[in-house]
């Protein structure tokens, strides 16, 4: 005999009868955004470029400024070495490229490209002195010994590092959702620490490290983060038409930039993994270029760093508590809504870090009091 009264028991039945319900729903989701993604390419990266200088796989790419709009300093982005620069200039209205433009800086661009022979063998300093030739290069261009320099994500480490060497090409700094402390206390620090895990042996059998290698371990940190996606998609079913396509839109660019993967290059994996991620050592002030050590207190340009409150690839804490440490006192934190990707991209973090960026830049202008 059974414990429950009828209610019970009619109540116990309607949440088994939800479960396939849910299961079917999901089904129906994961479908829709798979049939949403097999359409035709959606266009991503509008605002028109200029190749002004390559190297390896990497490009230096020139956006003018909007015309008719007064001029504003020139600014290097420089994106992560493992993602596509078009995730800062994603579609029309979503772009920080376009922000910038819009309010007159002259902005600059590098996409690193797949790795290939010529990236073989080359270390993170290498990418690092890469990068300050693209520097020099951009400066040429816009004829000014200075300009502001923001890094995204592994490129705002870069871009961190280059600028403890005492680069006096760089103006500002910026840093975006830019790890900086590697021992935190997210899954990826965890992983990479582990006995186990050998970056010799993984470069050894695969040379440049594929993204079939890479992205399951993203996909990992959050588990149901493609079935709520998915979600997403199906409920936004119930939007009116207009708002429908432009949320179809943005959708489709965004799942075209996530699922546009790089492979990571051999010797900066091996320095990624045992300098940066096993023994902090930037944050340590432990790692040794061939001009010298690479401290975070030698950076002495302002430094805005701003981080994502949800981000699980980069925790806030990884980005900011060692901000500190840099030896300019003009420098900010920020903590901005959404996560590694929608503080870029999300409304919220639109709103605010597009602003965010100009005035920043307005505070510290080149020629001016810094």
């Amino acid at each position: 005999m059974t414990p429950f009264g009828p209610t019970e028991l009619l109540r116990r039945a309607g949440a088994f009868t939800a479960v396939p319900q849910a299961l079917a729903r999901m089904h129906g989701a994961m479908t829709l955004a798979r049939l949403t993604l097999e359409r035709a390419p959606v266009p991503v990266a509008p605002s028109p470029a200029v190749v002004l200088a390559s190297e390896g796989a990497a490009r230096l790419l020139r956006y003018d400024a909007m015309p008719g709009v007064p001029a504003r300093d020139p600014i290097l982005l420089c994106p992560s070495l493992i993602n596509r620069l078009y995730v800062l200039d994603l579609k029309e209205g979503i772009s920080v490229v376009e922000a910038l433009r819009k309010a007159g800086h002259r902005v600059y661009g590098i996409d690193w490209g797949e790795p290939g022979a010529a990236e073989r063998g080359v270390s993170f300093e290498g990418f690092v002195l890469r990068l300050a030739r693209f520097l020099d290069a951009a400066c040429q261009d816009a004829n000014t010994d200075k300009l502001h320099l923001l890094g995204h994500c592994l490129g705002g480490t870069m871009a961190t590092a280059l600028a403890a060497t005492n680069d006096a090409r760089i103006q500002s700094l910026i840093n975006l959702t830019a790890p900086l402390s590697f021992h935190d206390q997210g899954l990826l620090s965890k992983w990479t620490r582990a006995p186990f895990f050998d970056p010799e042996v993984v470069v050894a059998a695969l040379g440049h490290v594929p993204p079939w290698f890479t992205q399951p371990a993203f996909q990992i940190l959050k588990p149901m983060g493609q079935p709520a996606k998915a979600l997403r998609l199906f409920q936004a079913l119930d939007k009116p038409a207009g708002e429908l396509d432009a949320f179809l839109e943005t959708f489709r660019c965004l799942e075209t930039w996530i699922n546009d993967n790089v492979s990571i290059p051999d010797r900066f994996f091996v320095d990624l993994v045992g300098k940066l991620y096993r023994k902090d050592a930037l944050a340590r002030g432990e790692l040794q270029f061939a001009t010298g050590p690479v401290a975070l207190d030698r950076v002495r340009v302002p430094v805005f760093t701003i981080a994502a409150a949800e981000d699980h690839i980069v925790p806030p804490a990884s980005a900011t508590d060692v901000a500190r440490r840099f030896a300019n006192p003009q420098c900010k934190t920020e903590v901005l809504p959404g996560g590694h990707i929608g503080v870029v991209v999300g409304g919220l973090g639109r709103k605010r870090l597009w602003p965010a960026l100009i005035a920043w830049m307005d505070q510290h202008k080149i020629g001016g009091v810094a």
